[in-house]
């Protein structure tokens, strides 16, 4: 039998998962507790009881979104051999993740605009910033590179990151996956200690 904490853990992941898919079909502003609330099977209720406001619901949404993301780039990237190998690897998972529909509406699209970039940000920092840093100093520590700071190195090589999933996701197909690889191989590799 399930306890009370399984029941709302429950009740809190099915919010999210029908969230997700309302903001990914509709955007944040057309999204209603209506249709969150008929798609999870939960009362309102529940739902104000987890989430007060949607802009909660949405950073739930928006760090979920995150997290599964990074899990899924550090999932295709342990293959490589080198530390430096497995930063650029994990950097171009995390974009090829980014570029499915479900994953970009919320995490390019939406969630800067509606949690603002501080908040975005900071969820961010938990989670693609924290896993560039672990690259980097891994890197480091291998002798692969020589940054001056390790922080910093992260923090631009997390907006470069991003910076590249918004240029992709808003050229048109200009920019195709090849061209996409080599930019952030040629960027990233520049860091190699002489």
């Amino acid at each position: 039998m399930a306890t009370q904490q399984q029941r709302r853990d429950a009740t809190r992941g099915r919010l999210v998962e029908a969230a997700h898919a309302e903001f990914v079909r509709t955007g944040y502003d057309a999204t209603t507790t209506e249709a969150v609330l008929e798609r999870a099977g939960v009362s309102r209720g529940a739902l104000y009881h987890h989430f007060p406001t949607k802009q909660e619901l949405f950073a739930a949404v928006f760090e979920q979104v995150s997290r599964e993301a990074v899990e899924r780039a550090v999932a295709r990237s342990r293959r490589h051999r080198s530390p430096l190998e497995t930063l650029i690897g994990g950097c171009l998972a995390w974009l090829a993740v980014a570029r499915e529909p479900a994953v970009a509406a919320i995490l390019l699209d939406q969630g800067p605009q509606v949690l603002g970039w501080v908040r975005a940000r900071e969820i961010e920092g938990r989670y693609s910033l924290a896993l560039m840093k672990s690259g980097v100093e891994a890197a480091v520590d291998a002798g692969e590179i020589d940054v001056a700071s390790v922080d910093l190195t992260a923090a631009l090589l997390n907006a470069l990151v991003a910076e590249t999933a918004l240029s992709t996701l808003h050229a048109g197909g200009t920019l195709g996956p090849r061209v996409v690889a080599k930019s952030v191989r040629q960027f990233v590799g520049g860091l190699a200690a002489g």
